[in-house]
This record gives C-alpha cells, sequence and structure tokens, in this order.
C-alpha cells in the first residue's frame, strides 16, 4: 500500500478514528475521507505523509489540534469544515509551497489570530473561516488583499468586505466550498479517470 497516491473514501458513513497506520502511506497526494462520521485528533503519523497536497475531512467529528498539518510543505487545498478542531492555526501552515492555496476550516473551533504569514502569501486563493473563535480583528488588513475569497466572522475580519454576521449575510456563514469540484474529481461515477487530467 505504500504506493498509493489517492484515497478516497468520502460519502461512505465511515466511523471510527484514522488510524496511525496512514502515515505509512509516503506517497499520498490526496486524502479525502469527507462526509463520514469519523472521530478523534488527527494521527502524529500524519507528520510522516509529505507527499500530501490535498486533505479533505471536512463534515465529520474530529477535533483536537492541526499542529501536526504544519509539517507538511507540499500541502495545498485543506477543506476541514463542520468539525471541533480547536486551538490556534500554525505559523507556518501552507510555508512550503508557492502553488495556489485554497482553505476552508469553517464551521470549527479555532482561535486566535491568522497567522502572520498568512499576510505575506500571494498565492492564498480562498479562505473560508466564518463560524469560528477567532480573536476580534484577528484578520491583517493583507489578508484581505492578497485573497480572491475570503469569508470571515465579521467581529474577526475589519477589512473583509463580505462577512458572517448572522444578520442580512446570514447565507454567507454557511458558504463552503465544494471538495470534487475544487479537486476536480466532480465528473461523475467515473470520476477516477478525470482526477488528473
Amino acid at each position: 500500500f505504500s504506493s498509493i497516491e489517492v484515497l478516497i473514501l468520502g460519502n461512505n458513513a465511515l466511523q471510527g478514528e484514522l488510524p496511525a497506520s496512514i502515515g505509512n502511506l509516503s506517497t499520498l497526494q490526496l486524502l479525502d475521507v469527507g462526509s463520514n462520521e469519523m472521530t478523534s485528533a488527527i494521527p502524529s503519523s500524519f507528520a510522516n505523509l509529505e507527499s500530501l497536497k490535498y486533505v479533505v475531512l471536512e463534515s465529520n467529528r474530529f477535533n483536537g489540534p492541526v499542529d501536526v498539518l504544519e509539517s507538511m510543505k507540499n500541502l495545498t487545498v485543506l477543506l476541514i469544515r463542520s468539525n471541533s478542531f480547536s486551538g490556534s492555526l500554525p505559523e507556518e501552515l501552507f510555508s512550503g509551497t508557492s502553488d495556489n492555496i485554497v482553505v476552508d476550516i469553517g464551521d470549527n473551533k479555532f482561535v486566535g489570530d491568522i497567522p502572520v504569514s498568512f499576510a505575506n502569501m500571494s498565492n492564498l486563493v480562498s479562505f473560508i473561516g466564518a463560524k469560528n473563535s477567532f480573536a476580534d480583528t484577528a484578520t491583517q488588513t493583507a489578508v484581505c488583499d492578497n485573497t480572491t475569497l475570503l469569508v470571515m466572522d465579521c467581529d474577526a475580519c475589519e477589512c473583509c468586505e463580505v462577512c458572517c454576521d448572522g444578520g442580512e449575510n446570514a447565507a454567507v456563514c454557511d458558504f463552503q466550498l465544494d471538495a470534487p469540484a475544487v479537486l476536480g474529481y466532480d465528473c461523475g461515477s467515473w470520476f477516477q479517470y478525470c482526477l488528473y487530467q
């Protein structure tokens, strides 16, 4: 199994934890276990997944910090919306790539500020962070200026043109990125044949 590059197990009602042995998949580039019923924290063995570029853990019951993702220098897509992840975002998250970065961490329990390093990223294309517990004014003006699509809670983003306030912009609060569309495998039941086209 060490030569697996793509593992797509989303929408399968999977339960339980991600096994620590997932760290043995050294060539894994895409992991999608979104929209299941999985629990626990991200195993520390994730640090071994040096080839991992695309992580989809959205709509599960994962929890705990995401510090282990900081060591993934090829990570460009992180879709972990609708879980119970907590703590601060690691300062060096996405620091190893010059590829376009797409992030959806909405509807979790993140706190603190958006990492200062994000303000210097000209490759941060999308950042969805609404429905968290970020600090007031957590988002630097440079993040607003450099990000094509930015959705945050209003109190955490003074520079956002549109933000989640639960009022007239309530639909903004529930905006989410579609994993198959973002990753290019939304082409029907034969998606495996179009994944890398």
